[in-house]
């Protein structure tokens, strides 16, 4: 089940809320765990096979955490293998055994057939974010153990984060804040959410994916680069606009979810994008992978082998291909290069921000093209800037039929620019002059937002989400 299915806006959220808000309020206990029943639920339509897992690892890990809140080092690495080990199973085994096989000249070594569980890279570092918090002592254990299953489980956040610190919701587990303002506000950023991944994000992959089906003898330069842009607007909305609907839906029940996008594509350096991009994820490599190795507080010969194990294992992170790797590395050396040049600091913004952008749509082509072997995707980037490829080619918009989607892009690439940052600030400040008239015009607006998500749900079948398979 997905946040934009009818079943889940028709059925699932509906009567979940109908339940929750007829319970009072003093008896809050029943609403939590009515939430976890519902959270069972939701990841129990998708997984079934693997609920029993997930709730295995949160049990053993609730019951191992009294000792490491007692800084018990046993507990605390037993802890980190019962949820790391399922992890590197079932979404490492495949690339690792194919790896020995290459080493050792056996490249028909059979590879097992895994079905990786869903979200399992998400809730397995909150997991670990827990763990090691309650270790350094930075947060009092949580000895509720249906609370504690109900902070990881929690259906928002369950399938693709954000990832969330236990110390951000701790008080709301005990007493979710709920108000009408809060859900008003959680309904708007729904809506919003919504609106981003079924208007723009699956027009914009539709777009993407007529193209990467075409043999690239057939694409030329021009859909070359319509393919990596489409793209880069697909992942930004696709991502952002789920990002958007769980933060909405932890308002709604009395949760506040921390942002996990900031504008990225109005970044000025690479830097600055990835402090924009997926915030939460690079929160958990920064704090749990870069400052334990040393950070910047090292030699620079150091500093430079804590990027690249950070960026390694970021892209490693996204999938078990050497593509996300290198899609990793790829960033780590603009980072490097980028601190130790100080360009940020010498390039002027308009050239930083067409730069960065350029950089991350070539990041992208990598990315989207994680089965393709290396060397294809290598003819695929130097296609998109006349190298070795063909200027003009058989599969064009008409071919493929993609007009109707082309809007829809332009609308996500002025949606992710500076130029709609300024005009939202501008719209934001109207809003504060005109009071109730602009809130009438906000709420008509999120009501069509909402209606036609709904029909193009009712009328369409391309409905991904990319973050789900990692």
């Amino acid at each position: 089940m997905v946040f934009s299915s009818l079943s889940f806006l028709v059925v699932f959220l509906p009567v979940l809320c109908i339940l929750y808000f007829i319970i009072p309020q003093k008896l809050k206990n029943i609403r939590q765990y009515l939430l976890l029943a519902f959270s069972l639920m939701f990841y129990g339509s998708g997984e079934p096979r693997y609920i029993f897992l997930i709730v295995a690892c949160i049990g053993l890990s609730w019951i191992l955490s009294k000792y490491v809140e007692k800084r018990a080092v046993w507990a605390l690495l037993l802890s980190v293998l019962i949820n790391i080990v399922p992890l590197i199973v079932t979404k490492y085994s495949g690339f690792i055994i194919k790896n020995i096989g290459m080493l050792t000249g056996n490249a028909d070594i059979s590879l097992p057939n895994i079905v990786m569980p869903i979200g399992i890279s998400f809730y397995t570092f909150q997991v670990l974010t827990y763990i090691v918090d309650l270790f350094n002592g930075r947060i009092v254990r949580q000895k509720n153990p249906l609370l504690f299953t109900l902070y990881i489980m929690f259906f928002p956040q369950l399938i693709a984060g954000p990832i969330v610190k236990y110390e951000e919701i701790a008080e709301s587990l005990r007493n979710p804040d709920i108000s009408p303002d809060n859900v008003k506000y959680g309904v708007g950023r729904l809506i919003m959410g919504l609106g981003k991944k079924v208007l723009l994000a699956n027009q914009a992959g539709f777009i993407a994916s007529s193209i990467l089906k075409c043999s690239m003898d057939t694409v030329g330069t021009g859909m070359a680069w319509l393919c990596v842009i489409a793209y880069t607007v697909q992942i930004y909305f696709d991502f952002s606009g789920y990002s958007e609907m769980a933060i909405g839906l932890g308002a709604i029940f009395g949760f506040h979810f921390p942002e996990n996008f900031k504008d990225p594509y109005t970044s000025t350096s690479v830097a600055e994008f990835w402090r924009r991009w997926h915030i939460t994820l690079g929160r958990f490599f920064r704090e749990y992978v870069y400052i334990p190795l040393g950070g910047n507080r090292v030699s620079t010969g150091r500093w430079m082998l804590n990027i690249f194990v950070v960026w390694a294992l970021t892209g490693l992170w996204h999938g078990a291909s050497w593509n996300f790797v290198i899609w990793g590395v790829y960033y780590g050396v603009l980072i490097t290069v980028e601190r130790l040049l100080g360009l940020n600091k010498k390039i002027p913004k308009p050239i930083g921000w067409a730069l960065t952008l350029l950089i991350v749509m070539v990041g992208w082509a990598i990315f989207m093209l994680d089965q393709v072997p290396l060397r294809e995707i290598g003819g695929f980037i130097g296609k998109m800037f006349f190298i070795n490829g063909q200027v003009k080619a058989p599969v064009t918009i008409s071919s493929l039929r993609l007009w109707s989607d082309i809007p829809f892009l332009a609308v996500g690439i002025f949606a992710s620019t500076p130029l709609w940052v300024w005009l939202r600030g501008k719209i934001s400040a109207s809003d504060r002059m005109t009071g109730t008239a602009a809130n009438v015009v906000s709420d008509v607006i999120m009501i069509g937002i909402f209606c036609f998500s709904v029909i193009f749900l009712m009328g369409g079948t391309y409905n991904p989400f990319i973050y789900f398979r990692f």
